[in-house]
């Protein structure tokens, strides 16, 4: 799944530059496709949240093989799936790993709810990059309201936004 992830965020890159013909504009803030709000509160999201910074590390590699665990709960507090960290840093390509195992076990035709503190980073980035292309009308993200206040995201309000992304109190 790393690599899967790598490479769409590549392409996405490639793509990128051919639509913006080489010499985009950074600073224009306009919503992304399938997205509710502009990319500067996506961003602003993104830089407070320390779990949405891959590059951070939380345990050195160095001295450890295994860095965390990932754990995928149900809605009753069971372990569906873990998912054993090597990498330092929070990787998008655990969530989405753990996502595809949940799928390969529900019938096709099942909704997922995802509730996950950095939800509307893993939403866009999906979109972005089409990372899950296959599983995204399934899944609907969500984050919860204690996450958004605590790291000043304001990709929205405490209620239901359009585009699959909620606040759960």
């Amino acid at each position: 799944m790393e690599e899967h992830v790598e490479a769409c965020r590549a392409n996405g890159r490639i793509r990128q530059r051919r639509r913006d013909g080489g010499n985009g504009d950074p600073e224009e803030d306009i919503c992304e496709d399938g997205m509710a709000v502009p990319n500067s509160v996506l961003d602003g999201c993104q830089e407070s949240f320390t779990a949405a910074d891959e590059k951070r590390e939380k345990a050195s590699t160095k001295f450890f093989r295994d860095t965390g665990l990932m754990a995928m709960l149900c809605r009753h507090d069971r372990v569906l799936f873990l998912a054993n960290m090597t990498s330092a840093g929070e990787k998008q390509h655990y969530i989405l790993a753990l996502v595809k195992e949940l799928c390969k076990h529900l019938p096709k035709n099942t909704t997922i709810g995802l509730l996950y503190d950095i939800g509307c980073f893993i939403h866009r980035s999906c979109l972005k990059h089409g990372l899950i292309p296959e599983l995204m009308e399934r899944i609907t993200f969500a984050l919860a309201v204690f996450h958004a206040y605590g790291h000043q995201c304001t990709s929205g309000n405490p209620l239901p936004v359009p585009n699959r992304l909620y606040f759960v109190y």
